[in-house]
């Protein structure tokens, strides 16, 4: 009897065995039957053997086999598993067509690996041969749907799954949810999870999946706590999910509470739940907490160095950023394009532009990484930002492909820093070219006009604004406190402590007046007298949830707010005075980086 080879694992070496035996039992002329075929075809996925899973295929062709259910099934297993798809679309092509099984065992394949055309043309085929779809049909062509995403297609199905009775079927009520979740119809999807009787883990997650990525995390936290309050298993996807949730929250406070389950959990060592961790307390501003976690992984893989590096990124602290860039490239991992997108954006945040253009030059001729728009994006920024607008506009004439929107949107934001309002407009008419309805540029473009003092300008834009339908997006601040998250919104009136908000408000405006502070008023787009300006100034988002974080927050924590759009210039400044008029350090994250103010400065060098 035959010996495994080295280096084969014990499963791997029986197969080889069971190989050698059917060999010897064919050279035998031995009859074979159906289960001997199955049986090596499976030893054939073992060994990852396609050559021998060919070899198989042969004999089951010349001993009329082929056709069987059982074989042809194992030889579409036996394809898929190795890789060859259109192999198995040959062996499925012979095989009987009134046989559900086998037409689900394809469209699957095809949907899993993403070719959802394919997946799409099966399943007409299948219906257009009298072959009444089951449920596993049903369930991947909906994931082939969900894929695109394409939800005509989807309720089309959904319709047919109805008719045919297996709309409450559990794999196709999951296929149902994810679908409507991906094309952002929440409610379909919970309407679906009411429905089914047995809804499982997989059932729970795709629901604060769906929230998650829809932008809806106090929704994804609120499914999370029913979940873990009927006992229902969580996994690798839902700690990920729920952490994302977290981090678009602003909560550190849900995150720690999240973090406390995974520490008690199996998954307390998981690298898929770690890197999330990483992720979410960098984006909560906790990036001392985020090294932490990185720094616990034994073998932190290509997520892992991105998520800690991006992390430092965002807080504008390259040098950090770099160090574990070095680290990286001593270690077995190997950085990608995202790597060099979190490095460059750091450099140009931070005003490094020869190392920024160094990195840039290694990227490609070190590292083989071909420059991404993102990656142009991020020299054009480092560039413009450092007042070297005509070196960027020629980069960008050297971009080999048509530059993007977001190209030509970088280079505005530095027009507007150096108020070139010649070569602003130009970079936002291009901007328009190619996305005419993109309210940033509208708004970019119309600060840029305030701060060179052209109302005239301003008022015309915001009329060619409202003709077209463009609403500049409400500024949103969000502050925690004792666990809570409140919102704000400019000028807002609507929170139950507002009378002690207006109170602070007007403590911090007399005592940064006495300290010198003057109002930038030109970051007030409105045409009114430079008091009301100033008024205006006081009830930005951010400056109402400061002021509320200072009342709620003991002397000697840092306070941190988030905002969903860039901070004005007045704002920066006076953070800055009241960091140190407190004597409270003040954590801003913005739409682009986080500020961390504190003694009358901020972190980011007021280069921003």
């Amino acid at each position: 009897m035959p010996t495994p080879c080295a280096g084969l694992s014990v499963m791997q070496g029986v197969c080889l065995m069971g190989s050698l035996v059917f060999r010897e039992m064919r050279m035998a002329v031995s009859k074979l039957n159906p289960f001997a075929l199955t049986s090596v075809l499976k030893a054939a996925v073992c060994l990852s053997s396609v050559a021998l899973g060919k070899g198989i295929h042969a004999c089951s062709v010349k001993t009329l086999h082929d056709a069987d259910p059982h074989v042809s099934g194992a030889l579409l297993d036996m394809y898929a598993k190795c890789g060859n798809i259109e192999d198995a679309r040959l062996a499925f092509e012979v095989v009987p067509y009134d046989d559900v099984i086998l037409w689900s065992f394809m469209i699957s394949l095809y949907a899993q690996s993403n070719q959802n055309e394919q997946a799409f043309e099966l399943f007409i085929r299948m219906m257009r041969s009298s072959v009444v779809p089951n449920e596993f049909s049903l369930s991947s062509v909906l994931q082939a749907c969900a894929n695109m995403p394409l939800l005509d297609l989807g309720k089309q199905i959904h319709n047919n799954a109805i008719k045919v009775g297996h709309e409450s079927e559990l794999f196709v009520g999951n296929a149902l949810m994810d679908l409507y979740a991906k094309c952002s119809d929440m409610e379909s999807s919970l309407k679906i999870f009411s429905s089914l009787r047995d809804a499982n883990e997989v059932s729970w997650n795709t629901i604060i999946v769906g929230y998650s990525q829809s932008g809806f995390g106090e929704d994804a936290l609120s499914v999370f706590r029913e979940m873990c309050a009927d006992w229902v298993p969580s996994t690798q996807v839902t700690y990920s999910s729920v952490l994302r949730a977290c981090a678009s929250t602003a909560s550190v406070n849900h995150v720690g509470q999240v973090h406390c389950l995974i520490e008690k959990s199996t998954f307390n060592s998981d690298t898929i739940v770690s890197n999330s961790l990483i992720d979410s307390y960098a984006k909560c501003g906790y990036i001392s907490d985020a090294r932490k976690i990185f720094e616990t992984l034994k073998e932190p893989d290509l997520i892992s160095w991105n998520a800690i590096i991006s992390g430092y990124a965002v807080h504008g602290h390259a040098a950090h950023a770099r160090e574990l860039f070095d680290r990286m490239n001593k270690s077995s991992i190997k950085a990608n394009d995202i790597t060099f997108v979190a490095l460059l954006s750091v450099y140009g945040s931070t005003g490094l532009v020869s190392e920024g253009l160094s990195l840039f030059d290694s990227m490609k001729l070190d590292h083989g990484i071909k420059p991404s728009m993102e990656h142009y994006t991020c020299i054009v920024r480092l560039l413009g930002r450092a007042g070297r607008l005509n070196d960027a506009l020629n980069f960008i004439g050297d971009i080999p492909s048509a530059p993007s929107a977001m190209v030509w949107r970088a280079l505005l934001s530095s027009c507007i820093v150096h108020k070139n309002v010649d070569l602003g407009r130009f970079s936002a008419e291009k901007v328009l070219e190619v996305e005419p309805q993109d309210e940033t540029t509208y708004v970019l473009l119309s600060n840029m006009y305030s701060a060179a003092g052209s109302l005239d300008e301003v008022a015309l834009l915001r009329k060619s604004m409202r003709n077209i339908g463009i609403r500049k997006e409400t500024g949103l601040s969000w502050v925690e406190i004792k666990g809570v998250v409140h919102a704000f919104s400019v000028g807002s009136e609507d929170h139950p402590d507002m009378r002690v908000i207006h109170a602070m408000l007007e403590w911090l405006n007399l005592k940064a007046a006495r300290d010198g502070y003057v109002p930038d008023t030109n970051a007030v787009l409105h045409n009114v007298d430079e008091e009301q300006k100033a008024r205006m100034l006081w009830v930005h988002s951010e400056r109402l949830a400061l002021a509320y974080g200072l009342v709620m927050t003991p002397r000697g924590h840092p306070i941190r707010i988030m905002k969903n759009l860039r901070s004005c210039l007045d704002c920066h400044a006076i953070f800055k005075a009241i960091s140190k008029i407190a004597k409270q350090e003040i954590i801003v994250r913005d739409i682009n980086r986080f500020h961390h103010f504190e003694e009358g400065t901020c972190s980011c060098g007021d280069y921003w």
